[in-house]
């Protein structure tokens, strides 16, 4: 068994002329997790884990992280985000992927965290939010990339 101790929270935005794949390389690159190996997971936090600060992880690492992603052929305005809060039981992440405007992307995150406190009996501390939005020109791919990195790991037996 896995349980994560420590994450921190990155963002980026990039552009190609090649591809949707080079510009998402491109976005990684521009939030610091392009040299590791990532594994999406789903998203709850444990209880007593911490946020750090965003830092440099060793190349090749493989790294668990919730990500939101959007990638698209401009010209168009593209928007991606996450929020997350710490609670009992455990703490959420939460994602959008399909925004046009941070504005938006915030909006329907906030709509998303009613939903959770409605369907579930859980005690969640005040959510913080995280997004990111691009204008992809024409010509251009885009991808604008928000996750919550997964820092410090124990395994447990």
């Amino acid at each position: 068994m896995i349980i994560p101790r420590k994450y921190f929270v990155v963002k980026g935005k990039g552009l190609s002329k090649i591809s949707e794949l080079m510009a998402f390389n491109n976005a990684l690159r521009n939030a610091g997790i392009h040299n590791v190996n990532l594994v999406p997971v789903s998203s709850i936090l444990p209880p007593g884990i911490e946020e750090e600060p965003p830092h440099p992880l060793p190349p090749g690492s493989v790294v668990f992280v919730v990500m939101s992603e959007r990638r698209l052929k401009g010209p168009a305005k593209i928007s991606t985000g996450i929020s997350w809060a710490h609670g009992k039981p455990h703490g959420y992440v939460i994602e959008f992927h399909t925004g046009d405007s941070n504005s938006y992307t915030h909006a329907r995150l906030e709509e998303m965290w009613e939903e959770i406190r409605l369907e579930r009996n859980l005690v969640i501390e005040r959510p913080r939010y995280l997004t990111e939005e691009l204008e992809v020109p024409e010509g251009f791919y885009g991808s604008v990339v928000v996750a919550l990195v997964f820092s410090e790991i124990d395994f447990l037996k």
